[in-house]
C-alpha cells in the first residue's frame, strides 16, 4: 500500500506531539503529588509542632479544657481528619471526637487513607510527658491531581488538535514543491526538457528546485547535442562527444575554427537517373552514399549533408584532430577504392559504371547550427567551404583534387601533379591546386 510523504509527515508529527504530550503529563503530575505530599508533610508537622508547645502546660495541670481547646482549634486547619493528645500512659486526654477522650491510643482505630503525624510533648524539652497525633486527609492529593490532570488533558488536546493543523499545513507546503517536482520528472521522462519548476522558497527545496531546473537545461543542451551530431558522426565520436556534453555546447552556438572540407560528387548521375525507375534510382544513390558514409566514419570525420548526390563532410569540428588533413586525403582515396570495388560488382551484372569526383581544402569556416526554430542543422560555412565545393567541380569523374594549403599540411604515402593554376568563381587569383595519382599510390 503506497503511503504519501504528507500523510507521513502528519503521522510523525502527531506521534511526536503524543509522546511529549505523555512526557509532560507524567512528569507534571509526578510533580504534583510529590510537591502536595511534602506539603501535607510540612502541614502535619508544624500544627504538631504548635500542639506540642501549647500543651506542655495544661497536660501537667491536667487542664483538660484547654487541651480540648488546642485540638478543637488543630481540627479547623484544612485538611486534618483528627487530632487528640495522650498523656505518658497513653491516655487520650483530647481528641476532635470526644468519644474517644479517656480511652487508651491502643485501642483507638486509626482511619485509613491520611498521612499520620506522631510529635512528642516534653517537658523543658527534655522528658516526654505525652503525645500530639495528626491526622491529615492525602485523598485531596488525588483530587488536585485530577484536576491537574484534567486542565492538562484539555490543553494536550488542543496541542494536539493545533499541531496536527500545523502539520496539515506544513505538510502540504512541503509536499506540494516535491509533486511539482515527480510532473516535472515525469515531463523529462517524455523528452519535454523545457519543463520548468517555480523556485518559491529559498530552504533545501528551493535548493532541490533550482538543481532540477539546471538539470533539465543541461539535459535540453545535451539532448540538442545528440540531435545535432548523432546522424552526422561515427559512434565513436558520437560516444566521445556524449562523455562531455559541455566542452561541446559552443560548437552548437557558432565558433569559427581551422577544419578540412571534403566534396565528392557521382559524376552524370542525373542522365543516368532519368533513365532508371525511381526505385533504382533510390537504391543506387543510397549504395554510393552509404560507402562513402562508411569511409568518412572510419576516419572520424563527420556527414556535414547531403546534396542530392553529392557528399560533404567535415574533418576537425566537432572533434579536431591534428592529422586532420591527412584524414580527409585517406578518406578520399578509400572511397575512389570503395566506389571501383562497386563498378566491378556492377559490371557483372551489366550495368552502368559510376565515378566520383572529389575536392578538399582546409582552412578557417564558422561551425555552429545554422537554420530556424523549426530547422537547425550543424553545419560549416565560410571561404573554405566554398572553395572546397568549386574544387569538386573541377575534378574529374576518379580524381582527388586537393588545395595548396592542404598539399602543404599533408603527409601521405601518395604522389600528386601540380602545381596547376586554376581560375574558380568567387576568386579573383587563380588557386594553385594539386592531382593525387591513385595508380602510383604507396
Amino acid at each position: 500500500m503506497r503511503i504519501s510523504i504528507r500523510l507521513k509527515f502528519i503521522i510523525l508529527i502527531f506521534l511526536l506531539l503524543t509522546i511529549v504530550t505523555l512526557l509532560i503529563f507524567y512528569f507534571t503530575l509526578d510533580r504534583v503529588r510529590e510537591a502536595l505530599s511534602h506539603e501535607i508533610k510540612l502541614q502535619g508537622e508544624l500544627i504538631g509542632r504548635m500542639i506540642a508547645l501549647n500543651a506542655e502546660d495544661p497536660l501537667i495541670t491536667n487542664d483538660d479544657l484547654y487541651l480540648a481547646t488546642i485540638v478543637a482549634d488543630a481540627s479547623k486547619n484544612e485538611g486534618v481528619i483528627y487530632a487528640f493528645i495522650t498523656d505518658r500512659e497513653g491516655r487520650i486526654r483530647a481528641h476532635n471526637d470526644v468519644r474517644w477522650i479517656g480511652k487508651n491510643v491502643n485501642d483507638y482505630k486509626f482511619p485509613g487513607n491520611v498521612y499520620r503525624v506522631v510529635h512528642p510533648i516534653l517537658l523543658a524539652g527534655k522528658k516526654e510527658i505525652g503525645k500530639v497525633y495528626i491526622g491529615l486527609d492525602i485523598g485531596r492529593i488525588e483530587s488536585t491531581t485530577q484536576k491537574i490532570q484534567l486542565i492538562l488533558i484539555t490543553i494536550a488536546s488542543i496541542g494536539l488538535f493545533l499541531g496536527i493543523i500545523g502539520a496539515v499545513i506544513l505538510s502540504s507546503f512541503m509536499s506540494r514543491p516535491i509533486k511539482q517536482l515527480v510532473y516535472g520528472a515525469q515531463q523529462i521522462a517524455k523528452g519535454r526538457y523545457d519543463v520548468r519548476i517555480k523556485i518559491k522558497s529559498r530552504d533545501e527545496i528551493g535548493e532541490l528546485t533550482e538543481a532540477f531546473n539546471n538539470m533539465a537545461k543541461s539535459l535540453k543542451e545535451k539532448e540538442q547535442i545528440k540531435d545535432a551530431f548523432r546522424r552526422y558522426v561515427s559512434h565513436q565520436v558520437a560516444e566521445e562527444i556524449f562523455k562531455d556534453p559541455d566542452k561541446y555546447v559552443n560548437l552548437l552556438k557558432g565558433t569559427r575554427k581551422k577544419v578540412t572540407v571534403l566534396f565528392a560528387d557521382v559524376r552524370k548521375f542525373t542522365p543516368l537517373s532519368e533513365k532508371l525507375p525511381p526505385e533504382q534510382v533510390v537504391a543506387l544513390l543510397n549504395e554510393l552514399l552509404s560507402a562513402m558514409t562508411n569511409v568518412v566514419f572510419r576516419y572520424e570525420g563527420t556527414i556535414d549533408k547531403f546534396i542530392g548526390d553529392c557528399l560533404m563532410a567535415v574533418y576537425g569540428a566537432p572533434i579536431e584532430h591534428p592529422d586532420d588533413p591527412n584524414r580527409a586525403v585517406m578518406s578520399a582515396v578509400d572511397i575512389q577504392k570503395e566506389i571501383q570495388k562497386i563498378n566491378e560488382r556492377r559490371k557483372r551484372f551489366g550495368q552502368p559504371t559510376m565515378s566520383i569526383g572529389i575536392g578538399i581544402n582546409s582552412g578557417e569556416a564558422v561551425v555552429g547550427n545554422i537554420g530556424s526554430q523549426e530547422r537547425l542543422d550543424y553545419t560549416v560555412i565560410g571561404d573554405t567551404v566554398n572553395l572546397a565545393s568549386r574544387l569538386q567541380e573541377v575534378a574529374g569523374g576518379g580524381e582527388i583534387v586537393i588545395s595548396e594549403r592542404v598539399f602543404n599540411e599533408i603527409n601521405v604515402p601518395f604522389t600528386f601533379q601540380g602545381p596547376y593554376l586554376i581560375k574558380v568563381k568567387g576568386k579573383e587569383n587563380p588557386v594553385r591546386i594539386y592531382k593525387l595519382i591513385m595508380s602510383q599510390e604507396a
